[in-house]
């Protein structure tokens, strides 16, 4: 996976897999405050990515810490990101283990990220770390995609994206065993006179949302919303949908 997301990240923003991130984070930062009352200064983007999260909390007058992994995602962030006069730094680490340094963090996000991890013990030690670095009262707020919502992925290959100087192609399958989803890139890359062709594959792992709800009470954190992209309540035992967001909440700090 990490030598996938090196052919990926110069692409990434150009064929369109950060724009869901883009636009659901304004909206997201917009519900915390105004339904879960939320304040504070300090966040901490888990999964950063390309850094579409990251700056745009930063630009909302945060300061931010964004984390991946993939040292390519994080060099264009870097490169394609302005964040000069912002309270923005990136750091590449692994995010289901992180150092004391991030402690006093007032928020936690990880967005279009939980789908990337490998098991349900990968998400218990993303769920740890969060709870570690946040001050009490404060939110932890990710989205992902349901088994059912990979699963309706199958059915969406062809082209992804072409101009004059790229090709993208993406076929999807979904592995109903394992309850992942695969998706090969083929990509086309003008270089001056010829083409050069990369393969990148992306998999990602439907989680059970009452397994994932549980793992969250186990690292000690309070479900404060469980809720579809929208913002309507989600109930794992009769809700359907290919997405579900959760808000949780570490306890104490005197807020509701």
């Amino acid at each position: 996976m990490p030598a996938d997301y090196a052919v990926l990240a110069p692409l990434y923003d150009k064929i369109g897999l950060s724009r869901a991130t883009t636009l659901f984070t304004p909206e997201l930062f917009s519900y915390a405050q105004t339904t879960q009352d939320w304040v504070g200064r300090r966040a901490l983007d888990l999964g950063s990515g390309t850094g579409a999260a990251a700056l745009w909390l930063a630009q909302s007058g945060l300061n931010v810490i964004g984390v991946d992994q993939s040292a390519e995602m994080l060099g264009h962030a870097k490169r394609t990101r302005d964040s000069s006069g912002l309270g923005l730094t990136w750091r590449q680490a692994d995010i289901r283990g992180l150092d004391l340094s991030f402690d006093g963090t007032d928020l936690v996000v990880a967005l279009d990220v939980v789908n990337d991890l490998n098991s349900l013990r990968d998400l218990e030690a993303v769920f740890t770390t969060a709870f570690r670095v946040l001050e009490p009262g404060k939110l932890f707020m990710f989205d992902m995609a349901t088994i059912e919502g990979l699963a309706a992925e199958r059915h969406a290959s062809g082209e992804i994206f072409s101009d004059e100087d790229l090709l993208v192609y993406g076929t999807r399958e979904f592995d109903f065993d394992r309850q992942a989803s695969l998706t090969k890139y083929v990509i086309f890359s003008r270089q001056q006179s010829y083409w050069m062709r990369y393969d990148a594959n992306q998999t990602r792992r439907g989680f059970p949302v009452q397994a994932v709800v549980a793992l969250l009470a186990r690292a000690g954190f309070t479900l404060s919303a469980l809720t579809h992209p929208n913002f309507e309540p989600y109930d794992p035992t009769s809700s359907r949908g290919e997405r579900v967001v959760f808000v949780a909440r570490k306890p104490g700090g005197g807020e509701a």
